[in-house]
């Protein structure tokens, strides 16, 4: 589709995307990043109860591939739906995120920071425009999220007819992309705050904050990322949990996608044997 074509579309979708919406004397900006299935749907959700008072314009590109003309025949092949819509999340998310900062509006803009240049743009960006900025990020074991894109999928599938499944490679380096891009927002302080979770926002794990300049913590947060998701790899209960989620999506798949489920079932079952014989759970009494 031509760019005319998807501002048309735009024009059309824009008022209600940016309705109720009200511009602010100090608007806030949250940036969330982490690699697709790591549950930053959550973030946002731990964002808006922390503001019950206020309103926020949520940006997600995901949500606007469906506004694509052809997105009910094109989501119908899920390895390429994604491409093939990637214009109007990118066209979508731009403009949005030009509005909030010409109208001063409180935002949220979710992504997988896997190209560190475009957090440190949009917060850039939004420092400058007087935000108060914020980045928010789950730490998550790269098999945890590639499970959970297959499972998602079919979830997806079973309850609505049809599903999404996330590129693959964009997930792979969103895994070490997100770590680069919290080390440029530490390095670069173009955020007043970075608060780090674990998968599915399940528990706040660290937050760096910023006093006259200088960081609460004089440590990386990739180094801090990278450990919660060693100590993750090492939660049994979690695993199993994922390990029956999984298995239950196998019942109604078929083809490609199930055969790589089952691979990595098998490998984080594998995981979970070894860690049994090397921390065998204690008994409770």
């Amino acid at each position: 589709m031509g760019e005319h074509s998807i501002k048309d579309v735009y024009s059309f979708e824009k008022q209600e995307l940016l309705k109720n919406l009200e511009p602010q004397d100090k608007p806030l900006a949250f940036i969330l990043g982490g690699q697709p299935a790591s549950g930053k749907s959550n973030l946002a959700n731990t964002i808006i109860r922390q503001n019950p008072d206020k309103r926020f314009l949520f940006v997600n590109g995901d949500i606007y591939r469906s506004f694509h003309p052809h997105a009910k025949d094109l989501i119908k092949d899920p390895r390429t739906y994604s491409e093939k819509t990637q214009i109007f999340s990118n066209f979508f998310t731009e403009e949005l995120i030009k509005e909030a900062v010409k109208n001063r509006y409180n935002i949220i803009v979710e992504g997988t920071m896997r190209n560190p240049k475009v957090p440190l743009d949009t917060a850039k960006m939004f420092k400058e425009n007087g935000f108060y900025v914020e980045a928010l990020a789950i730490s998550a074991p790269a098999i945890f999220t590639e499970i959970g894109l297959y499972t998602r999928y079919q979830e997806e599938i079973n309850f609505q007819g049809v599903g999404r499944l996330a590129d693959i490679k964009s997930h792979h380096s969103a895994v070490d992309g997100v770590l680069n891009s919290l080390d440029a927002l530490y390095n670069k302080k173009v955020v007043d705050k970075i608060q780090i979770y674990s998968y599915q926002g399940k528990s706040h794990i660290i937050t760096f904050e910023q006093k006259n300049e200088q960081w609460n913590f004089d440590v990386l947060p990739s180094e801090e990322m990278i450990y919660s998701r060693d100590k993750q790899l090492k939660d049994k209960e979690m695993i199993e949990r994922i390990i029956l989620r999984g298995e239950k999506m196998l019942e109604s798949m078929n083809g490609e996608i199930k055969n790589n489920l089952i691979d990595l079932l098998n490998e984080l079952e594998k995981h979970l044997i070894n860690l049994e014989q090397n921390y065998p759970r204690g008994f409770k009494r």
